[in-house]
């Protein structure tokens, strides 16, 4: 029955394909809107399983929460990373003893919240909730650090220290960093265009070398932590579509079309893997549901996932129980499996919303995606700053997600 499915949904892209390609374009588009099952799960299993899974209501991304999650980046922001296991000079010094960087508060600007790509992110989470929600409490204070953290000379010492830092955080905190550009440049407000001109030059500097970096690269990372290629390239294209980076954005799609396109039968049986913070899985369908039209998306996907009610499923649905984590040195790992629930939220969010209307597996994805996402709130401060320096990004991530799907609705 397997073989059966996966060559079913093969057809049936091939067929979509050429109709698309021709003056039947049309009709294709309509025989997806109409007929979204032709090549997807069996409508009656998936109304069975909606109805065996608990009610669940995801917190409101209300001011409230906004100021809770916030709390997070801004009470991390200002506290120097401690010296790293690597040898890396970015904030810390390598003599004998080890000594903070002269200045560093002038000469660096992602210098807290435990590591480079989370100060990167955390900046980000906090842009983005005074943007949405501009008359916060905290404003004032967050402009305060903007302003601190984001001043020109603070920028010219970053760029100093990536023009020999090699592949430090490339791709993974590069791409934060391309994102967080991105969320300045749709921010109509005046401080923030004086951002946008002070983030711009190191901006180019990091597009220009990850150009580089996805023409060169041989394969793409699967792994549920930093270096997972298919996160890297989604959160880079939210950036090239507000910035218009049209060389960055054609050598992404290229390179998640190289990698990707032909994936088939992801292996779901292995997650989570280890510490795992994003689904491998999740992470790529999450992707190419922004890559490709509805017409191939549908078809990719059939034949990527498994039916959502079938047992190979089930490993990317159910929220890890950390409770039983206690040891300090696990405390790292058990951050990661909580900000999973958020991941794996925001992806089924992601691949609901590119699926043709009336597909049924909208609101089993949507159900899912509420269930992972409010456990995600429920252990956000189970591994204490292991899990804050970072869990808000993913937690403001999700609902967003969640709300764009509800508005879709």
């Amino acid at each position: 029955m397997t073989a059966l499915y996966h060559c079913e949904a093969s057809a049936f892209a091939v067929i979509i394909e050429r109709m698309m390609a021709t003056a039947w374009k049309a009709t294709a588009a309509l025989f997806l809107a109409f007929c979204p099952l032709m090549a997807a799960d069996n409508p009656a299993e998936l109304k069975a399983y909606l109805s065996s899974l608990p009610e669940a209501q995801f917190p409101a991304f209300n001011q409230e929460q906004a100021l809770a999650l916030v709390a997070l980046p801004l009470s991390c922001v200002d506290r120097p990373q401690a010296v790293p296991e690597n040898r890396v000079d970015y904030l810390w010094v390598q003599e004998e003893k080890p000594r903070l960087l002269e200045a560093f508060d002038k000469n660096r600007v992602f210098y807290g919240c435990f590591d480079w790509h989370s100060a990167v992110n955390s900046t980000w989470t906090m842009v983005a909730v005074l943007k949405q929600f501009p008359q916060i409490p905290v404003g004032p204070l967050i402009r305060e650090k903007l302003k601190e953290h984001l001043a020109k000379k603070n920028v010219e010492g970053e760029m100093e220290f990536f023009k020999s830092a090699k592949n430090f955080e490339v791709p993974y905190g590069y791409a934060w960093l391309l994102k967080l550009y991105a969320e300045f440049v749709t921010w109509d407000d005046p401080e923030a265009k004086t951002w946008v001109e002070n983030l711009d030059p190191l901006a180019r500097q990091f597009s220009k070398k990850l150009v580089d970096y996805f023409k060169d690269l041989p394969y793409a990372s699967r792994a549920g932590v930093h270096p997972n290629t298919a996160f890297s390239i989604a959160l880079l294209l939210d950036y090239t579509e507000v910035a218009d980076d049209r060389p960055l954005r054609q050598m992404v799609l290229k390179a998640a079309n190289r990698f990707f396109l032909n994936d088939r039968v992801c292996p779901t049986a292995y997650e989570p893997g280890g510490p795992d913070f994003l689904s491998p899985c999740l992470a790529e369908a999450g992707l190419m549901s922004k890559v490709m039209d509805t017409a191939h998306f549908v078809p990719w996907l059939n034949d990527f996932l498994p039916p959502i009610y079938s047992p190979a499923f089930k490993p990317l649905t159910a929220p890890v129980d950390v409770s039983a984590i206690t040891k300090e040195d696990l405390q790292g790992g058990k951050s990661h499996l909580i900000g999973l629930a958020f991941a794996r939220a925001q992806a089924m969010a992601d691949i609901s919303r590119a699926l043709p209307a009336g597909d049924p597996r909208i609101p089993v994805l949507r159900r899912l995606a509420v269930i992972n996402g409010r456990s995600g709130f429920q252990a956000l401060a189970a591994a204490g700053y292991y899990g804050s320096h970072w869990l808000g990004t993913y937690a403001v991530l999700c609902s967003r997600a969640i709300a764009a799907l509800e508005s879709a609705r």
